[in-house]
């Protein structure tokens, strides 16, 4: 006969099955909820979408502006287009051009017939 009595047996008993869960509940919060587990690696790919969308975004704008700098090449520069995009960016004229001048207040008809 033993000298324990059955309880402290069965508590003797319990313990290893009761470590163990506790060790694997552990782990297995840390991988769900860790700095390096499944929300965070959720988190982080939506992170990784953003960022990819940003940089097509960027991609886009840079062949775009890429165009432009080619237009403006000597060799792709069109001379009439060129003097028009200045003389509206300058607000100037040349001496030859004819103006007009168009007042809002005004209809585009009744301007016309009044000066006939």
């Amino acid at each position: 006969m033993s000298s324990t009595s059955p309880v402290i047996r069965r508590l003797g008993q319990a313990i290893a099955p009761v470590i163990a869960f506790t060790i694997m509940v552990y782990f297995i919060f840390h991988s769900v909820e860790g700095n390096r587990g499944l929300l965070a690696y959720w988190s982080m790919q939506d992170r990784v979408a953003d960022i990819a969308k940003v940089r097509d975004e960027i991609i886009d704008k840079r062949k775009h502006l890429e165009q432009r700098v080619i237009a403006m090449r000597p060799k792709h520069l069109d001379p009439d287009l060129l003097d028009e995009r200045a003389r509206a960016m300058l607000n100037a004229a040349h001496p030859d051009d004819l103006i007009i001048f168009h007042h809002n207040g005004y209809p585009a008809d009744e301007t016309v017939a009044a000066s006939q």
